[in-house]
C-alpha cells in the first residue's frame, strides 16, 4: 500500500512539473511568438543562485534574491538579444533560444568544482 501511495505522489508531482513547463512555453509563445526552450536554463540558474546565496547568507536571502537575479538576466536577454534576432524571423529566434538553453562551461565547471557531495 505504501508503494502505491508513493508512486501516485511521484506521478502527480511529475505531472505538475510537466504542466508548469508546458504552461510557461505556451505563455511565452502566445505573448512573444517565440518558442523559447531556455526556460530550463533559467530554472537551473535560479536554483544555482538560490543554493549559493543560501550557503553564503541564509535560506530567506536565497529565496528572495535568486528570482530577482534571474528576472534581471532574463529581461536583459529579451531586451538586448531576442528582440534584435526576432526581426529576422522565427528560425533565427529559435536557434538563439537554443543557444541560451545550452549550459555554459565556466558556470558548470565552477558548480562542479564547489560540489561537496560524495556521489
Amino acid at each position: 500500500m505504501e508503494f502505491l501511495i508513493v508512486s501516485t505522489l511521484n506521478g502527480v508531482i511529475y505531472g505538475m512539473l510537466l504542466f508548469m513547463v508546458s504552461a510557461g512555453l505556451t505563455l511565452i509563445f502566445g505573448m512573444m511568438g517565440v518558442l523559447n526552450f531556455a526556460h530550463a536554463s533559467f530554472y537551473m540558474l535560479g536554483a544555482y543562485f538560490a543554493y549559493t546565496l543560501s550557503g553564503l547568507f541564509n535560506f530567506w536571502v536565497g529565496l528572495i534574491v535568486a528570482p530577482l537575479l534571474v528576472a534581471i538576466i532574463g529581461m536583459f536577454i529579451e531586451r538586448y538579444m531576442l528582440r534584435r534576432v526576432h526581426a529576422h524571423g522565427h528560425a533565427h529566434t529559435h536557434v538563439h533560444a537554443h543557444a541560451h538553453a545550452m549550459p555554459h562551461p565556466p558556470l558548470c565547471a565552477h558548480a562542479h568544482a564547489t560540489c561537496t557531495c560524495t556521489c
